[in-house]
């Protein structure tokens, strides 16, 4: 009996294990919002940011047994582009009608819920177009760590958590760049 009791404890354990969740929505950064204003004059539309393909289709990340989703649309491209969007229209510069493009191409997307300690790493290539010409065209990486458990049931939360910070230190090294200000304005 009590291997029976064991094995019926187990197998709810064993399916959750194994489920899909979902990164945490992204929350603009205060700092990035800033920097974004005190450029100004800047009116910039944001056009398509896709997956590369050679890195895999980016619809979802591995956090051990589980898989980590995108909470908009079907990839990660699209929450990138949702967090762009997020902070260049808090900050007043977004704009429908504007003659600079922003576009980009989500490169790497990783997140490692190792025991002890956990990393997010994202890699992307931001375009700057006004009209046909190209302003700027650079790769920009930002890679985070933080605490993580053995027990996946605290790992895997914290990981989902942890997602918007690499994606608001990987915005802060664009905008932190003088190339991409000065092709913006």
């Amino acid at each position: 009996m009590p291997v029976l009791r064991r094995i019926l404890l187990l197998v709810p354990i064993a399916t959750l294990a194994a489920c899909s969740v979902t990164a945490s929505p992204y929350a603009a950064s205060v700092d990035n919002i800033q920097v974004l204003r005190n450029a100004s004059p800047v009116a910039v539309h944001v056009g398509t940011f896709t997956n590369d393909e050679a890195d895999g289709d980016h619809t979802s990340v591995q956090l051990r047994a589980n898989r980590m989703r995108s909470p908009v649309g079907d990839s990660f491209a699209r929450y990138l582009l949702s967090a762009v969007q997020q902070e260049f229209g808090i900050a007043g510069v977004l704009s429908p009608d504007a003659k600079v493009v922003l576009s980009g191409v989500l490169l790497k997307n990783n997140v490692d819920a190792g025991i002890g300690t956990a990393t997010g790493t994202i890699s992307a290539r931001f375009i700057v177009k006004r009209g046909a010409d190209v302003r700027y065209d650079s790769v920009k990486s930002a890679t985070t760590h933080w605490e993580s458990s053995f027990a996946a049931a605290i790992a895997i939360p914290k990981a989902t958590q942890e997602y918007p910070l690499v994606v608001q230190k990987l915005l802060a090294s664009l905008y932190a760049d003088p190339a991409f200000m000065k092709a913006i304005q």
